[in-house]
């Protein structure tokens, strides 16, 4: 009959807690990550059309940055030829190693459009 676990058994179990907590870590770590730098795009394009489109690539690079996002010029469209709107469109890919056996890799696409309005 048994009577609970072993101190062997607990030991095991805590491991595999920790190897599925860390792994829900690093997944977690960059959708994360996406939210953060989509939450700055939508802000960015609600004031984007009173900056030039070199200030809104280096103001979206840098907030990249601090989220350990490498994004680059390249990624990054600045659409001014929707009529009384403006498009800002982010794509980059963002990837987490688990143990340095299992790389989680993921393409974003981020693509906000605020329309344009003038007070007169």
């Amino acid at each position: 009959m048994s009577k609970g676990i072993s101190g062997f058994g607990v030991i095991i179990l805590i491991i595999i807690l920790l190897v599925i907590g860390y792994t829900g870590y690093q997944v977690a770590r960059v959708h994360f990550s996406y939210g953060k730098i989509s939450e700055k795009v939508e802000n960015t394009v609600r004031i984007g059309p009173v900056q030039n489109d070199d200030m809104i690539r280096e103001e979206l690079i840098k907030s990249g940055a601090e989220t350990n996002v490498l994004l680059i010029p390249e990624n990054i469209w600045i659409d001014h030829s929707i009529p009384d709107s403006f498009r800002i469109y982010v794509e980059y890919e963002d990837s987490s190693s688990i143990f340095g056996v299992f790389t989680y890799n993921r393409k974003f696409i981020i693509d906000k459009v605020a329309s344009i309005q003038i007070d007169y």
